[in-house]
């Protein structure tokens, strides 16, 4: 696969990562967990940031611009979800649905892992290793926001979803 391929490929997955994110906010606002809709945007933020990393390091070193790529909706909120009211989710709705999300990101970030490092293989292979180089970077911070997802998973998971225990963590999120 060429590079302008990989680079391509790369800047789709990271746009779909923006709507995961947001999606994911709003996944959460419309819960009523305000913590996790911070957390989520400030992934989202994140994640625009580096696409523009990107596709500066593309340009810069490729002397071209980097075609779009075809990002598809991840479709993160489920559309059953349209037709009720916030006030309509009851409290086992509510913990199903953080159990939901938690796996859910942890199922984006490995999905996410897996695409770069296999695009990482890509460009090594054609010898672009200044370009596999820069794909490090995201695979380094992938991985770590990976770990805290199923950290985050696994607490959530020992308290079998506890109401008590989301409410007290949006406290803390909202703090940081």
């Amino acid at each position: 696969m060429a590079a302008e391929e990989v680079f391509a490929k790369l800047a789709a997955h990271m746009i779909e990562g923006v709507m995961f994110h947001s999606q994911m906010a709003d996944y959460y606002t419309f819960l009523g967990l305000d913590g996790y809709a911070k957390c989520h945007c400030y992934h989202s933020a994140s994640e625009m940031a580096e696409l523009g990393r990107l596709k500066a390091y593309y340009i810069t070193h490729f002397d071209k611009l980097l075609p779009e790529g075809k990002a598809k909706n991840p479709d993160a909120i489920p559309s059953g979800w349209l037709r009720y009211e916030r006030n309509d989710v009851d409290v086992n709705t509510r913990r199903s649905a953080v159990k939901s999300g938690a796996e859910r990101w942890v199922l984006w970030e490995t999905e996410t892992k897996a695409l770069y490092e296999q695009m990482y293989r890509e460009l090594e292979a054609t010898g672009e290793i200044a370009a596999a180089l820069e794909v490090t970077r995201l695979i380094r911070d992938v991985s770590d926001e990976l770990c805290t997802a199923k950290q985050k998973h696994l607490l959530l998971k020992s308290t079998d979803y506890s109401a008590d225990y989301t409410a007290d963590e949006q406290r803390r999120c909202l703090e940081h």
